[in-house]
């Protein structure tokens, strides 16, 4: 027996023999992660670690959020933060609806029929590689407004996160169900009704989250180049006159923005499909 495994085995002996620790609340754990991220954030400022000393401490900057929620300007001589939000969150919700309303058909009919499967998803798979900020002077030339053009960053960040998912929920069904379809008389289009879109529901769900992910960092990228309001432009303005202050707030609500609508679409896809709760 070598060194490790005598050791290991001893320590497998003295775990066991430890009195277990009572499981706490997930929200315990939540809190615990985000003091201790406070306090690395705090600490680093203090000792003021690498460019950390051009940052303003949590406290300060819970100050100044405070400050914008009130309705102070964003940026000196601006607009406030909830002009700034409105644009950001239209920008990103028209993006949002349109790859959603793209991405599932198209990745139903392409896992579903064979015949899309071989036509169209070639041109896709050339497309997908391409980052959505790559698009931005195409989109710049192509739309003469400035809100298309935003809007269409968001949805290329959107849309392939939804349609691979999609089509990958499809593909994934187990043959049982479309036998036990078939064999009770059902037509394709039964299979098509009561069982391929119900399976993929989760697959759309997962996709969606991912993209709104991509679709918010799209956003802040398209809006730093073209526009004139949003909280990517604030926040990339502040960052040209150093004004760091406001860099980390805007950091902060683009997250909150982000975590809330990955967090509704999370739950919207729970109430969609309870039979996986039973399943679990």
């Amino acid at each position: 027996m070598s060194i490790s495994d005598s050791v290991g085995e001893k320590w497998l002996g003295v775990s066991q023999q430890l009195p277990s620790l009572p499981a706490l609340p997930r929200p315990v754990y939540k809190g615990a992660s985000i003091l201790l991220f406070l306090g690395a954030w705090w600490l680093f400022v203090a000792i003021e670690f690498l460019g950390f000393r051009l940052i303003p401490t949590p406290v300060e900057t819970i100050r100044a959020l405070v400050e914008s929620i009130q309705g102070a300007p964003l940026t000196s001589g601006g607009q406030s933060l909830y002009t700034h939000s409105y644009y950001t969150i239209m920008r990103v919700g028209l993006g949002i609806g349109l790859g959603i309303c793209t991405a599932i058909p198209l990745g139903l009919l392409i896992g579903w029929s064979n015949v899309f499967d071989r036509y169209l998803l070639p041109a896709f798979e050339v497309l997908r590689p391409i980052p959505p900020v790559a698009w931005v002077p195409i989109a710049l030339i192509g739309f003469t407004s400035e809100l298309m053009s935003i809007v269409w960053v968001v949805f290329v960040g959107v849309f392939f996160p939804i349609l691979i998912n999609t089509i990958d929920g499809v593909k994934d069904i187990e043959t049982d169900y479309v036998r036990a379809i078939y064999s009770l008389g059902g037509s394709r289009i039964d299979l098509f009704r009561h069982v391929i879109v119900p399976s993929a529901i989760s697959s759309m769900v997962t996709g969606t989250v991912i993209g709104i992910g991509i679709g918010w960092i799209a956003v802040v990228a398209a809006e730093m180049i073209s526009g004139n309001y949003g909280v990517g432009y604030a926040t990339y303005q502040a960052y040209r006159v150093m004004d760091t202050q406001t860099v980390v707030i805007g950091i902060i609500i683009l997250g909150a923005y982000g975590a809330l609508s990955s967090a509704f679409v999370s739950l919207l896809g729970r109430r969609l499909t309870p039979w996986e709760r039973l399943e679990s």
